[in-house]
């Protein structure tokens, strides 16, 4: 979120009595929950409110145990496949949106939590830093082209 912030200048701000960091309304709204990750989807009924906002207008950037670290995917609806935010957002706003997934690789040898909140090592840092550099550009050829030629676009196989 925070590379992204950065590539177009937003300054995000907190919401006031609301969990969420944001940039405000405008053409993008950046939003952040500041809840558990799996209660992600609770802010998103007031957010789209007061943006305006369909589920379909939604991009929701995410980690994905099931990417090896650098790779990203773009995919529209669906369900959770057991990722405990997707499924919060999902039960607050339907399964219409579109998700950027961000790889992180499988756990070798920890479990699913001690690897979701550690830091990778330096080699799966890097990887993770590239695919988030591609996705700040995936992003941005949203705003002007159809999800499923971003898809096209990003999804491709090294």
């Amino acid at each position: 979120m925070t590379a992204l912030a950065a590539s177009r200048a937003v300054a995000l701000r907190k919401a006031l009595l609301r969990p969420v960091i944001w940039s405000g309304p405008g053409r993008q709204t950046l939003a952040m929950p500041l809840t558990y990750m799996n209660r992600s989807g609770r802010v998103l009924p007031w957010l789209m409110r007061r943006t305006g906002a369909a589920a379909e207008d939604l991009l929701v950037i995410t980690d994905n145990m099931d990417l090896a670290p650098g790779l990203i995917r773009l995919k529209r609806g669906g369900r959770s496949r057991s990722h405990n935010g997707i499924a919060s957002i999902i039960d607050a706003v339907g399964p219409g949106f579109c998700r950027l997934y961000i790889g992180i690789g499988r756990p070798a040898d920890a479990t699913v939590v001690d690897h979701v909140l550690s830091v990778p090592d330096r080699l799966e840092r890097e990887a993770i830093g590239e695919a988030i550099a591609r996705a700040v550009v995936a992003i941005d050829m949203l705003l002007d082209t159809s999800p499923s030629d971003v898809m096209n676009a990003v999804n491709r196989r090294a």
